[in-house]
């Protein structure tokens, strides 16, 4: 006999996370019958029950979601059901083709708890782990989400772990990568060579014994190793400097636990609940002093807490704080195996920690920052990609959009889905350009997938997008303008136009030149330049030289005369060779990117920039809220002036200078955002920059940055890929 019941379909983060348990636990406490389990899209659940009882469950289980569960979309239909007696979790009729893959994330809470209980069968365990925290992408082969399909496969569940791991009450309950120190994973501390010095406690005992003495260890994590040292060993850190080739890069840092942490910098609420999250990422503080080593002429600290507990069992047994900074070489991927860690850094480390389980998919620390009141986050990896979205675009089909060069991540568009990858790196790197493919590649065969269509960046010459037929071609800069108006497009009317204000350091421009500081009104479907800094000349290609980028500027605005100090620190020769090649150059730009670059070259005497983004780091250590002082940009013709810049470089004193130049770059965006009755939306790398932001918000302007999606290159395919799917193409 049938009865009328519920079937209630959920998509979204709830597989492998603990939501069917929640589902079972909350069927037991209100004594309903029916069933649950995993499909091919998500969860379906059956309830024998009324539409008030199957209300207040939704309701409850809404309120109740595990740490890493999300609810996209949940549909509720009436339907015949049979007889049920209970309720319990039945096999899934998983199609693995469309099953999210979830990125790794930082201990909970609960696991935390039971590794420093001394009762605990887990107890200072360093693979401790359950459904609510723990390694998903980084041990990952192929889908279903099974223990057989990831590199926990080699590791024999023992009796006690295989109880939990069947039990529908726990939270262990199909946590693929379950074990404990009966059936563990191995750690071994290892020599240059590969040579094995000690094992498990031990490893970890002599490597704080190491670390104390001021050596420098690769140490394995979740998704890949980290070089890691003493942060206040000042010989340590000159040579881990030395050895990297890493002369002024600030290091990141990481700290047992947030008291470490609040020792170096000023942490707010926000900022303590991001270092305390389950995504851990590192995150960008005020910092309490001059840390000169560990981040030279900046007064801003990266800081991640332990999120493995892994590090916790490390920072038993060494007290203090360690630099963490990615394992690779410059430009390449953070390495993730023992092979390449010994042939490609052999020179830098003295010592490894290593551990038997295999990292499939390697993955960065994320880096975000809290910005007037919100987190931004600056690079997305581990704890928030591989991201899916469910979207209800008109356009069907599969596509790829591969992004920027740069801070590279691709898009793909599948099944009504959006699935933003990890964080990639630049693709100039050999080996970055390898594992591009390899992580494309690694999704279109778990996902069975053929792309109709390409997406990509309109520069003729990256080299990675020759790979590919059928290609669109959409500005980079636009790219840009289309991810910051979809992360805010429900601010907006269908189609309503926005005045943005994209700033970076390099884009090819729809005119062939370099573009980087633009004005443009638009939306999803098409947009207008309706202004840009004024283009002038490079000297040439290469950026790293900004003391070039200020000849070029002293040149562009004739100010040889203001700027004869500056110009007597460059040999005559090389002056000459430089005003002749200078005048022979077809290269042009717009880039405010550039001309910050070429401002701090003038106010800090740097003729070469060590990292990107060090000048506007340094700016913001000068930035005196309290000093009214602004230079002036204009218009003219659609370009804006910006000679007032330079010319205060070098004439005023540092301080002034910086605070001159910043105020003077938000006060403009502020009179001319009154000419339209527009939103405002800002994007490109330049408005990473704290300081800038915080000024327009300090002036109450009204703006909208991206948040939850990089403002920098690392967004520019999903912008290509909401520009393609609001389109008519």
């Amino acid at each position: 006999m049938c009865h009328l019941g519920y079937k209630i379909k959920i998509s979204g983060l709830v597989q492998g996370v603990g939501f069917r348990p929640l589902v079972y636990e909350l069927a037991l406490k209100f004594k309903l019958f029916g069933e649950v389990r995993n499909d091919g899209f998500g969860v379906e659940i059956i309830l024998a029950c009324t539409q008030k009882e199957c209300t207040n469950f939704i309701k409850n289980l809404k309120t109740h979601l595990p740490p890493l569960a999300r609810i996209d979309h949940l549909t509720i239909t009436q339907i015949p059901i049979s007889n049920y007696t209970q309720f319990s979790i039945t096999p899934s009729l998983e199609n693995a083709k469309s099953t999210p893959m979830l990125s790794d994330f930082a201990l909970c809470k609960e696991c935390k708890k039971e590794f420093f209980d001394e009762k605990n069968p887990r107890f200072l365990y360093p693979f401790i782990t359950c459904t609510h925290c723990g390694p998903r992408f980084s041990i990952i082969k192929s889908l279903p989400y099974d223990r057989a399909n990831t590199s926990m496969q080699e590791f024999i569940m023992c009796e006690f772990c295989k109880s939990e791991y069947e039990d529908p009450k726990n939270r262990r309950f199909h946590a693929q990568p379950i074990s404990c120190p009966k059936c563990k994973i191995s750690v071994f501390l290892k020599d240059q060579k590969g040579t094995i010095l000690a094992k498990d406690k031990e490893a970890f005992m002599q490597s704080a014994n190491f670390l104390k003495e001021g050596k420098i260890l690769a140490i394995k994590g979740m998704g890949g190793f980290h070089l890691m040292c003493d942060a206040f060993n000042e010989q340590a850190l000159k040579a881990l400097r030395l050895r990297k080739k890493r002369p002024k890069k600030p290091f990141a840092l990481m700290c047992k636990d947030l008291k470490s942490a609040k020792e170096l910098a000023f942490i707010d609420e926000k900022e303590e609940a991001l270092l305390n999250g389950v995504l851990a990422p590192i995150v960008i503080l005020k910092a309490k002093k001059d840390f000169s080593l560990i981040a030279p002429e900046v007064n801003k600290l990266g800081i991640m807490l332990a999120y493995t507990p892994l590090h916790l069992l490390l920072f038993e047994y060494f007290k203090g704080i360690l630099v963490a900074t990615s394992a690779n070489l410059s430009g390449e991927s953070i390495i993730k195996d023992e092979l390449n860690l010994c042939q490609k850094l052999s020179g830098v480390f003295d010592f490894y920690l290593d551990y038997d389980r295999e990292i499939i998919n390697a993955s960065d620390d994320s880096i975000a920052q809290v910005v007037n009141g919100a987190t931004m986050f600056l690079r997305t990896s581990r704890g928030l990609n591989p991201f899916y979205l469910e979207s209800n675009f008109d356009k069907k089909g599969t596509f790829l959009a591969l992004g920027a060069e740069l801070k590279n991540e691709f898009v793909i568009f599948y099944e009504n889905k959006l699935l933003i990858s990890p964080y990639i790196g630049d693709l100039k790197s050999v080996d970055v350009y390898e594992r591009f493919f390899k992580l494309l590649d690694f999704f279109k065969q778990n996902y069975d997938l053929e792309f109709e269509v390409v997406l990509c960046d309109k520069h003729p010459h990256f080299a990675y997008t020759k790979e590919f037929e059928n290609k669109i071609k959409i500005s980079h800069h636009y790219a840009h303008f289309c991810a910051v108006y979809f992360e805010y497009e429900k601010e907006f009317l269908k189609d309503e136009k926005a005045l943005a204000y994209i700033c970076d350091g390099t884009g090819y421009g729809e005119d062939g030149k370099i573009w980087g500081g633009e004005v443009f009104i638009g939306n999803l479907k098409e947009y207008k330049r309706i202004a840009h800094f004024e283009n002038f000349t490079l000297i040439n290609s290469d950026i790293k030289n900004i003391q070039n980028l200020a000849l070029s500027l002293i040149w562009h605005y004739d100010l040889e005369d203001k700027a004869k100090e500056f110009l007597a620190k460059i040999p005559k020769i090389k002056l000459k060779n430089l005003r002749k090649i200078y005048s022979h150059s077809n290269l042009q730009t717009s880039s405010l990117g550039r001309i910050i670059d070429a401002f701090g070259s003038i106010v800090f005497n740097i003729e070469k920039s060590s990292y990107e983004a060090q000048i506007g780091l340094m700016c913001e250590a000068f930035y005196d809220e309290n000093l009214d002082f602004s230079y002036k940009l204009f218009i003219e013709k659609g370009q804006i002036n910006f000679k007032s810049l330079i010319l205060g470089a070098l004439q005023d004193e540092k301080s002034k200078a910086i605070t001159g130049m910043f105020n003077a770059l938000a006060n403009f965006i502020i009179e001319f955002s009154k000419d339209y009755d527009l939103k405002v939306l800002l994007s490109g790398g330049v408005f990473q920059n704290k300081t800038l932001l915080e000024i327009l918000k300090a002036k109450e302007f009204n703006f909208f940055v991206p948040l939850k999606y990089p403002c920098n290159d690392s967004s520019v395919a999903l912008g290509q890929m909401v520009h393609y799917l609001n389109s008519k193409k």
